[in-house]
């Protein structure tokens, strides 16, 4: 099976909405860090280097390496990204095992947000730059 992570970025984002108006705010959360990984790796295929692993496993050098190793990827700085280092900092796949009700409305709309940022510089600006004919479900 071959990887979709531009569908897969959109595919959680719109779950970890949904979620958060339903206010599951700890899936929503753990959800949008999905978004943010799945982006990058969007990013890292068109470069080809591909990432492994989750979001908090990828190094800064990694992420500096799919910029600096693929022309295609410069226009995406992956390491210099500051929404990217926020949610970055910010989530982890722990997040998975909190007791429900651990994370407030506050914080699961701050990483959406941030999710949501990132989906928009990675796939968002890979369909505009030509690299996806169109926007993935």
């Amino acid at each position: 099976m071959q990887e979709d992570y531009a569908s897969a970025a959109s595919r959680h984002y719109a779950d970890a909405s949904r979620l958060l108006s339903a206010r599951r705010y700890d899936n929503a959360a753990y959800l949008a860090g999905y978004v943010a990984e799945c982006g990058i790796k969007a990013v890292a295929k068109l470069a080809g280097q591909p990432l492994w692993g989750h979001l908090s496993d990828i190094s800064d050098e990694r992420l500096m390496l799919v910029g600096d190793l693929s022309f295609a990827a410069r226009r995406y700085p992956l390491d210099l990204n500051p929404s990217i280092l926020a949610i970055r900092e910010k989530w982890g796949t722990k997040l998975r095992y909190v007791p429900t009700g651990t994370l407030s409305e506050k914080k699961a709309g701050e990483l959406i947000y941030l999710a949501q940022t990132v989906l928009l510089q990675t796939v968002g600006a890979l369909v505009l730059d030509g690299f996806l004919e169109r926007p993935p479900a």
